[in-house]
């Protein structure tokens, strides 16, 4: 193995690895579009058939119409996109996405197992990495965490240490997301409240496992049958990502975490230049499946392009204005890295219009 960069922790890259995000990333942005939600892919195709009138309740192979259709909307409009083992085993997928798009391939299973009556969740594999490892650039694993459950905290921390291992072997990046698990009877707004001091945990024991750390951040607001209840202040999102991006040893990445657009852009804005990009998904697009323009499939990927691209565009800006460079947390890097990597980054407006000032 030839060594071509060295994290502060100790761990290495190799070649091959360092290779795969040079060549999709050679200007350092690393904005991720993400299209792995399977459980909420049913919930939203189900809210499209029942929008378009369609007697029918959504199944794995709705799911994939989806992500194939987004896959062919994007237009190379992200470094790369992320999605899971329904989409990405289809045939000629790769080429659907097209060659610009880094390709990452979600391993874990949708339903993680449940211990100590829903307190803690365990995370589990629904594809394993060697067998799957020719159909994509890299993976990415979510784990579910509760700080104060003690048994699944360290399970999940002893699955992801074997997977990111698994990965490093591959010559493959790995996308290490968490997300706070809500407990039993625990509403929106108590979980909410609890994530400026849970993120920080979750950072520091989670965030060396993978390449990149996808996280979320705290939140603004929560809507909780159509009330909305006031969270965080800007202020505790900036210091809580800052402490954040202190701990972990790997560049992060911003989730949605289930917001809305309107709250995500506000969360990018606040913390874009601590971070080295977005990995969001629902927030971009959830709108198309019951928008009055979208009456069947193919209107939903018009919806789609007309709905979600533009944001996209919006956060990628700011990306590309103000992120890190996803090589900014190694220690060492290798003049054969170096030389593939430090392209000038090209600004282009996400949104544009002239008022004549």
């Amino acid at each position: 193995m030839t060594v071509y960069a060295k994290y502060k922790d100790g761990v290495e890259v190799d070649e091959k690895l360092f290779g795969v995000l040079a060549k999709y990333a050679p200007d350092g942005v690393m904005d991720v579009f993400a299209s792995d939600q399977h459980g909420s892919y049913l919930k939203l195709a189900n809210a499209f058939f029942k929008h378009t009138g369609e007697n029918k309740e959504a199944t794995d192979e709705d799911v994939q119409e989806i992500c194939r259709r987004f896959a062919g909307c994007l237009r190379g409009e992200t470094t790369a996109a992320l999605f899971n083992h329904l989409a990405f085993l289809s045939p000629g997928f790769k080429e659907l996405l097209g060659e610009k798009v880094l390709l990452v391939g979600r391993l874990e299973d949708t339903n993680a197992t449940a211990v100590d009556n829903g307190r803690g969740k365990i995370a589990r594999l629904a594809v394993e990495p060697e067998e799957v490892a020719d159909k994509v650039d890299a993976f990415k694993t979510l784990v579910f965490l509760n700080p104060n459950h003690k048994e699944s905290w360290e399970k999940n921390k002893e699955w992801l240490s074997d997977v990111f291992q698994r990965c490093q072997k591959l010559g493959k990046p790995l996308y290490n997301e968490t997300l706070l698990l809500e407990e039993p009877g625990e509403g929106k707004a108590e979980k909410g409240r609890k994530l400026p001091e849970a993120l920080i945990k979750m950072a520091e024991d989670f965030s060396p496992y993978g390449h990149f750390y996808k996280t979320q951040i705290p939140v603004l607001w929560v809507e909780d049958g159509g009330k909305i209840t006031k969270i965080s202040t800007p202020d505790v999102i900036r210091k809580t990502a800052a402490e954040m991006e202190k701990i972990s040893p790997r560049p992060m990445l911003l989730l949605s975490a289930a917001v809305d657009f309107e709250q995500y852009s506000v969360q990018y804005g606040a913390v874009c230049d601590l971070v080295s990009g977005p990995m969001c998904g629902r927030a971009y697009f959830k709108e198309a499946f019951n928008d009055p323009q979208t009456k069947d499939w193919d209107s939903m990927g018009e919806s789609f392009k007309r709905i979600a691209l533009p944001r996209i565009r919006q956060i990628r800006t700011l990306a590309r204005v103000m992120a890190k460079s996803w090589w900014y947390k190694f220690e060492w890097i290798s003049g054969e890295g170096k030389s593939l990597i430090g392209k000038p980054r090209q600004i282009k407006p996400g949104l544009k219009a002239d008022f004549g000032y």
